[in-house]
C-alpha cells in the first residue's frame, strides 16, 4: 500500500511538472489561428509558418550562436578554475571560490544594469562580443560549481602515475583526466547553454536590435500581440531538441564511464 501510494504521488508530481509542456506541445499542432487547448484539428501549419518566419529564424540563430560561444568560454575557464582550486594549496582558496561563485547570489537584473554601464563605457553595447561576454559572466559560476564536484571525484594520483610512466603533462591530462571528467564537462556545457539560451533579463539590457535573441523576441511578441501559435510550434521544436541533446549526452556519458 505504501509503495502504491508513493508511486501514485510521484506520478502526480511528474504530471503536474510536465503538464504545461504538454499543453504547449499539443496546442502547437492545432490548426486554429489562436491558442486553444485541446486542439480541435491537427495540422503542421504553424511549424511551416515558423520555418518561413525570418524574424524567428534570425532570433533562434542568434540565441544558438551566443549560447555556444558563451558555453565554450564558461566551460573552458570554469574547468581551469576548478582544477586550479582543487589542486591548490593556497590559504586563499576559499576566498577565490567565493569570488567565482558570487554571481549566483545576486539577481540577474543587478548584473545586467552593471554590465550595461560598463559596456556603455567600453563601447561594446549591442554587439555580439558584448552579449557573449555577458552570458559567459553569469554562466561561469554554474560551470565552476559542476566542475568542482567533478574534479573532486578524480584521483590526481592517476595523472601522476601516467606522468611517471613517461607521459607529458598535456598527454596525461588528455588521456586520463579529460575522459574521467567528460560527464561533468557534458553536464556543465548543457547547463551553461540552456541558461544562456533561456536568458531574457540580461539579453534585454545588453542585446541590440541586430542580435535580439529568441527569448527576447518571444517576450516582445507576447507583450505586444499575445500568444502566437507560431511561438508554440517553435517552443515544441526547442523542447524536442533539448530532449534529444539530453538523451545523447546521457548515452555518451555512460559509454565514457564504462570505458
Amino acid at each position: 500500500m505504501r509503495r502504491n501510494l508513493l508511486t501514485g504521488f510521484t506520478a502526480l508530481v511528474v504530471l503536474f511538472t510536465v503538464a504545461p509542456l504538454l499543453v504547449v506541445v499539443f496546442s502547437s499542432f492545432d490548426d486554429g489561428k489562436f491558442f486553444r487547448f485541446p486542439p480541435r484539428e491537427l495540422s503542421l501549419r504553424w511549424f511551416r509558418a515558423a520555418f518561413d518566419s525570418a524574424e524567428y529564424r534570425s532570433s533562434l540563430l542568434n540565441s544558438t550562436v551566443v549560447g555556444l560561444l558563451a558555453t565554450a568560454i564558461s566551460v573552458t575557464f570554469g574547468t581551469a578554475a576548478a582544477l586550479g582550486l582543487q589542486r591548490s594549496v593556497l590559504k586563499s582558496r576559499a576566498v577565490l571560490e567565493a569570488v567565482l561563485l558570487a554571481p549566483l547570489t545576486l539577481p540577474l537584473v543587478i548584473w545586467a544594469i552593471a554590465l550595461l554601464q560598463i559596456y556603455a563605457w567600453l563601447g561594446i553595447g549591442g554587439t555580439l562580443s558584448g552579449l557573449v561576454l555577458a552570458h559567459a559572466t553569469f554562466t561561469l559560476p554554474f560551470s565552476v560549481r559542476v566542475m568542482l564536484a567533478t574534479c573532486s571525484a578524480i584521483d590526481p594520483g592517476l595523472e601522476l602515475a601516467a606522468r611517471s610512466l613517461g607521459a607529458r603533462p598535456w598527454q596525461a591530462f588528455a588521456r586520463i583526466t579529460l575522459p574521467l571528467a567528460f560527464p561533468g564537462l557534458a553536464t556543465s556545457a548543457l547547463l551553461s547553454f540552456f541558461i544562456s539560451f533561456n536568458d531574457v533579463i540580461v539579453s534585454t539590457f545588453i542585446a541590440g536590435s541586430s542580435w535580439m535573441t529568441f527569448p527576447v523576441r518571444l517576450y516582445s511578441q507576447l507583450r505586444g500581440q499575445g500568444i502566437d501559435p507560431t511561438t508554440l510550434a517553435i517552443g515544441t521544436m526547442v523542447i524536442a531538441s533539448i530532449l534529444l541533446v539530453v538523451m545523447l549526452t546521457e548515452i555518451f556519458s555512460r559509454r565514457a564511464l564504462r570505458t
